[in-house]
């Protein structure tokens, strides 16, 4: 036992003394005991059991649920385990559903902190601990009739509830992860806004463009997508889609739609989509027997446009729902922005009678300038409507399976190059090769098409096949033939540019900025690695703004907040945003020189800080659905403007 210096007698003692005893207790310093100096390393090192006192919270049809605490981080958690009478042969798909919810990093699904194996090779998983109700509790209590819920929970409120599930859901299909269990009891619901999808139990990833990235996460498929598992239906009855209900369905994006419907159908009318036993569930979901939230609950005043988007989504036929949550997301979000959805078929009185909704000052001063003037405008917007109509019948022409060649009548290559842009940027790669291939075998030596095809495998990144193209065309010196040289050398057996490669490919683009975004775009798909996208978004942030020289760029994946500005800041984006692929909820711009945010509305911004920056009109910030909370200096903009922003949004005036 080591004798620890004595410091009394220090006081009252003559300046001598006092020195001497200094000298002693310093001399005696290493002789403290190391567990006194760093007691916190020494409380560490002595755990031995680091999850304990276990508390059964919830128990299904696989698996029981504890709330432990975590002696090393000195927290509490959620641990899952199998249940005792769970087969053996499911131990491995129960470990493959924690990989496979341990990928997704998104601010509303669950995060999974450690996956291991207890005594009797029993595995678990421990993820955060829920605070909050279930979606299912929630919508169980509006439908008794709960009077502070109803005032707490407005169909707005319970519709940006939704879009946050659509972010989540949305995410997860950018990495080929499907969820395939979404309904209500799947969705926690916190207190002050929070959202969080969990239970990925019956997961399963599409092999996508990257198969073998499959062997590289160790996930199998198979066991990932199990018809059966301990005697429950793979999903939920009244939640799944038809295609679930059949041996040899087809399982894609729009199965997680239909999911997203249902979901939508209990949050308009608080109840399930279909009721009675299994049997009478799946016939009824195999004959798409659903009646329509109005119809079914004609009480609650549901709008006509929403209805219409949930029956969409509940198509029996999978190629007459939305292609993708995207467009599912829009439909809602052009409900909230007071437009009418695409899924109702709106006519032209509905069309002006929302338009009067949104501005309804803007229309009362046009009245009051006259009469004449205001049948221009209805007129006017006739017009609008009937192009949107013929855009909307050709796009359904295009989906029953006609040549879009033939359809659109593209007599010249610069046409097709277009369409094939369009593409890309919708995201649907496969068409855009299909369409430049279809045409090359027509004119087998056309410069423009042969260059534009070697593009686009410059934008998947199969530089090898690229250069197939630009070396037969007369484009066999120029930049993006010479990049391919290096880059097939570069990238090696590599499915993928490493985030420093792609860095320095972004920034070597400066003279083909429009190249540039689509490569980023396409590269955010399989990017699973948020710091890493923000890396490749910081460069093609410097590549648009090349004055910005001294700025900041701040990311921060956890608590999904960006902060970036200085001076020469003009632009975040061109022709589409790529913030999106940041999923951030906080954007803080103060400082910098960006002019408007038009390309930004889809993003899901909670909290937006917009000091100092010269923008001259708030008009923009109606379309961010999601926004509460707008930050701006002293007298930035007048009252009259920030009358205008919708009440949801909070203003809070701080000095820059």
């Amino acid at each position: 036992m080591h004798k620890k210096p004595d410091k009394e007698g220090l006081e009252g003692s003559s300046l001598a003394e006092r020195l001497e005893r200094l000298y002693q207790m310093a001399e005696h310093y290493n002789e403290v005991d190391d567990k006194e100096i760093n007691p916190s390393v020494d409380s560490l090192a002595a755990v031995s059991q680091r999850y304990q006192s276990p508390e059964l919270i919830a128990k299904g049809g696989m698996k029981r649920v504890y709330k432990v605490y975590d002696a090393r981080a000195k927290r509490s958690l959620a641990l899952a385990m199998l249940r005792d009478d769970v087969a053996e042969d499911l131990r491995d798909p129960f470990i493959h559903e924690a990989w496979l919810a341990a990928q997704l990093d998104h601010p509303n699904i669950m995060t999974v902190h450690d996956v291991g194996v207890k005594a009797m090779d029993q595995p678990y998983f421990t993820m955060d601990l829920k605070k909050g109700a279930s979606l299912r509790e929630l919508i169980e209590k509006l439908h008794a009739g709960h009077h502070k819920l109803e005032a707490q929970y407005p169909l707005e409120t319970l519709l940006q509830i939704f879009l946050k599930i659509c972010d989540a859901i949305a995410y997860a299909h950018s990495v080929n992860i499907l969820h395939l269990d979404l309904k209500p009891a799947n969705i926690q619901v916190g207190e002050y806004g929070q959202v969080l999808v969990y239970d990925w139990g019956l997961g399963r990833v599409l092999a996508g463009e990257d198969p073998q990235e499959l062997d590289r996460m160790l996930f199998n498929p198979k066991l990932l997508g199990l018809t059966n598992v301990f005697g429950q239906f793979k999903g939920t009855p009244g939640y799944m889609a038809p295609e679930q209900w059949k041996e040899e369905g087809v399982i894609d994006e729009r199965t997680d739609v239909y999911g997203l419907g249902a979901i939508l159908y209990s949050l308009l009318t608080y109840l399930r989509p279909l009721s009675g036993s299994v049997d009478e569930v799946a016939k009824k979901t195999l004959a798409g027997e659903i009646v329509s939230p109005i119809m079914r609950s004609p009480e609650r005043n549901i709008p006509i446009g929403l209805s219409a988007v949930v029956m969409k989504a509940l198509r029996v036929d999978a190629a007459h729902r939305y292609a993708s949550i995207d467009a599912l997301r829009l439909e809602v979000e052009r409900y909230l922005m007071g437009l009418a959805t695409e899924a109702e078929k709106a006519g032209a009185w509905k069309q002006l009678t929302l338009f009067y909704r949104r501005n309804r000052r803007f229309c009362l001063t046009l009245l009051s300038s006259g009469f004449l003037f205001l049948i221009g405008a209805t007129v006017a917007f006739w017009n609008v409507s009937e192009a949107r109509r013929t855009a909307v019948s050709t796009l359904d022409l295009y989906e029953a399976g006609q040549s879009e060649l033939e359809k659109m009548s593209y007599a010249n290559t610069e046409s097709i190059v277009k369409l094939a842009h369009r593409y890309h940027f919708q995201s649907d790669h496969n068409r855009a090769e299909a369409t430049l291939l279809t045409a090359l075998k027509k004119d087998p030596s056309n410069q423009l098409l042969l260059r534009e095809l070697g593009v686009h495998y410059f934008i998947l990144q199969r530089f090898d096949e690229a250069i197939s193209y630009l070396e037969r065309g007369i484009h066999r010196n120029d930049l993006i033939c010479q990049l391919c040289m290096d880059l097939v050398l570069i990238k090696g057996k590599r499915d993928y540019l490493n985030v420093d490669q792609m860095v320095t490919l972004v920034r070597s683009l400066g003279s083909s900025k429009p190249l540039a975004l689509r490569l980023v775009l396409h590269d955010q798909k399989h990017r699973f690695d948020l710091i890493e996208r923000a890396s490749i978004v910081e460069a093609y942030l410097r590549l648009i703004n090349p004055a910005w020289q001294e700025g900041w760029f701040e990311y921060d994946g956890q608590s999904s907040s960006l902060r970036v500005g200085g001076a020469g800041l003009e632009r975040l984006a061109t022709e589409q945003s790529i913030l999106i692929g940041l999923h951030p909820r906080t954007l803080d711009l103060s400082g910098s020189d960006v002019k408007d945010l038009w390309l930004e509305i889809h993003t899901a911004v909670e909290y937006l800080d917009i000091r100092g920056v010269p923008m001259d009109s708030l008009w923009a910030l109606h379309r961010f659905v999601h926004l509460k909370e707008l930050v701006i200096t002293p007298n930035q903009f007048s009252d009259e403007h920030l009358a205008l922003l919708p009440d949801r949004i909070l203003v809070k005036e701080r000095e820059l």
